[in-house]
């Protein structure tokens, strides 16, 4: 059987070492996650993709702003 943990807490800030990633909140709250070369190629990748995500969605709703500033304009 395999136990499982699951740990929430608000993201401060983090810190990387050789072979270590530590997460720290803004209670001091901790968690270290050991991590090998490949580990981190894959969590490069993985945030590469979420943050490019991110950024789209965010033009998407800047451009659609500017569309209904312009047509909210135009009944003007």
């Amino acid at each position: 059987m395999k136990i499982q943990k699951v740990v929430e807490f608000k993201f401060h800030n983090a810190y990387t070492g050789w072979n270590c990633l530590e997460l720290n909140d803004t209670d001091e709250n901790q968690v270290k996650i050991k991590m090998t070369d490949d580990d981190y190629l894959s969590l490069a990748d993985t945030l590469v993709t979420k943050a490019n995500r991110i950024r789209k969605e965010r033009a998407d709703e800047a451009a659609e702003a500017v569309r209904a500033q312009e047509a909210k304009g135009e009944d003007e």
